[in-house]
């Protein structure tokens, strides 16, 4: 990697905790504004870029926005990765900063919605195993070793929670899912930002 790339990379690499931040601004910001209806145990986050929410664009205009610094992020981590794992973890993760772009495009209500707010779920934790897996190969962190086995935990035991304690709502699936991402995408930040001297 030129000392040019790894600058790029050094600065992209910060769009990680970014979107993560900005993710939960929107969804705070529409939960908020949408509080006279929204019921957290028997809605969907997706609701509020629907005609219900009263301002759909701050919604879907906010996740297009998450989406495009997920997608840089997954840039970044390419720029550093080494390794198949790693480069095959960035691709996943541009991926899947596309897909939640989609969802916004997408609302819920229209026909492609959950093909794509699915598949941004799946791709995001398939990236995160890979990248994960990648970097505890070259780096030998312990950080990437938890991210790792949280990862590949994820939707085992969002089966397993469904069929002891199913979930009540779309709403308190999809915070389980972004937590796990969440916390995943920082883990990783923090060794590659090692990596990238950034």
């Amino acid at each position: 990697m030129t000392g040019r790339g790894q600058r790029v990379a050094g600065y992209l690499i910060h769009t990680g905790p970014l979107a993560v931040v900005a993710a939960w601004v929107v969804i705070g910001l529409s939960w908020y504004l949408n509080r006279d209806w929204f019921v957290f145990a028997r809605d969907a986050y997706s609701d509020f870029g629907t005609s219900t929410s009263c301002c759909p664009g701050l919604y879907n205009y906010g996740l297009i926005s998450v989406g495009f610094l997920l997608a840089l992020y997954g840039v970044s981590l390419w720029v550093l990765g080494k390794n198949k794992f790693e480069v095959g973890g960035s691709a996943y993760m541009v991926l899947a900063g596309v897909f939640l772009a989609l969802i916004g495009v997408y609302p819920g209500g229209t026909r492609p919605h959950v093909f794509v707010s699915s598949w941004f779920f799946v791709q995001a934790d398939m990236a995160l195993i890979l990248v994960t897996l990648g970097a505890w190969i070259r780096l030998g962190s312990r950080l990437s070793y938890a991210g790792f086995w949280a990862s590949l935990a994820a939707f085992p035991v969002a089966f397993l929670l469904d069929r002891i304690f199913p979930w009540p709502s779309a709403a308190v699936l999809e915070t389980y899912g972004i937590f796990v991402i969440d916390v995943v995408a920082i883990l990783v930040y923090i060794d590659y930002r090692r990596v990238a001297g950034a």
